[in-house]
């Protein structure tokens, strides 16, 4: 097998649990390693992924930089359209720009708003409205974002086709974004099996809409935990992977080939015993399905698996080892060469 440096991308997708400081830091070294992508998501009421972003853009001169993923319901696409311009002008052109409605996370929240019942008409609406302001053409008016049709950028923008994403997971959003999109990025927690089953349904949208594989970026954020003590990476993740269990939608480890019981159990133990004995008592074999932990060797195979599956950028997310700079190392030098 060739290796993965030959067959697929890679990235870095960065939590905003830690300091933005320490965020731009591993950044700038992932960067001077050769990793092509870094990726800030924006969780709950976390760091905003549009500030720490344009941190990035001003202490990096070569990563790629994306968003993954911001929620239409906290900002009018129009703002977005704004905030994404000017991510593009400060980094010369690195962006990549992914929007997701955070539906179930809103109303954890205690969000209450009627347009949370429809996350793929917010999600179509947000991606169509920001497309036509970058390209100068008429905007979609009235739906659930009310804008009006010669609305426009008071600037130019430094790319008109700037590359949109969607943060999808379930079906029809997944064809959807085949339809509209220029890329999807998979959420927190996914496996090779979901990940096979998700491209099915994007390259069904994009033979609904005519449009060719080549013009799409399927892209998903996989749990990574690596370091050189087996044991050490695989407890690390462990908190990361309790939590997701808890709140990821049905079809994500459904289509895991996890054991079902096992899911069961994690999905109950995070509410009733609370995060920490959650993640003590999390089944060996859930990390085994739904992560890549391990040494750099145990992180290539598993990788390997992800890009089979159809995966052209994975990005290592959120946990990274239990030294994150130590991890972004081993990634660079030993996982990816």
């Amino acid at each position: 097998m060739s290796s993965l440096h030959d067959r697929a991308r890679l990235g870095i997708g960065i939590g905003n649990a830690i300091p933005a400081a320490e965020t731009v830091r591993l950044a700038q070294l992932a960067e001077s390693l050769g990793i092509g992508e870094a990726w800030v998501p924006e969780v709950n009421h976390g760091r905003s992924a549009i500030a720490v972003a344009a941190a990035i853009a001003q202490a990096t001169e070569k990563i790629g930089i994306g968003i993954g993923v911001v929620n239409p319901y906290w900002r009018h696409p129009a703002l977005l359209a704004m905030e994404a311009g000017t991510l593009d002008d400060l980094s010369g052109g690195r962006l990549r720009f992914g929007i997701g409605p955070a539906v179930w996370t809103l109303r954890g929240l205690g969000e209450a708003d009627d347009r949370l019942n429809r996350p793929l008409t917010a999600t179509v609406e947000t991606v169509k409205i920001i497309k036509a302001l970058f390209r100068g053409e008429p905007v979609p008016s009235g739906g659930l974002f009310p804008i009006r049709s010669d609305a426009h950028l008071d600037f130019t923008p430094v790319r008109r086709n700037l590359p949109i994403y969607v943060g999808a997971v379930n079906a029809k959003m997944l064809e959807a974004t085949g339809e509209i999109a220029d890329g999807v990025q998979l959420g927190g927690m996914i496996s090779p099996g979901y990940v096979r089953w998700a491209r099915e349904r994007v390259n069904a949208g994009l033979a609904r809409a005519g449009r060719d594989s080549s013009e799409f970026d399927f892209i998903g954020n996989v749990l990574v935990s690596v370091a050189a003590d087996r044991a050490a990476a695989r407890k690390a993740a462990r908190p990361v992977l309790a939590y997701y269990l808890h709140r990821v939608e049905a079809v994500v480890t459904d289509l895991a080939g996890a054991d079902p019981g096992e899911v069961a159990d994690a999905r109950r133990a995070y509410p009733e015993l609370g995060p920490e004995i959650a993640a003590e008592r999390l089944a060996e074999g859930l990390i085994d399905v739904f992560a890549a932990a391990g040494t750099p060797d145990d992180v290539r195979d598993r990788l390997n698996l992800y890009v089979d599956a159809g995966l052209q950028a994975p990005l290592a997310w959120n946990v990274l080892g239990p030294d994150r700079f130590e991890a972004i190392r081993l990634l660079a030098k030993e996982v990816w060469a």
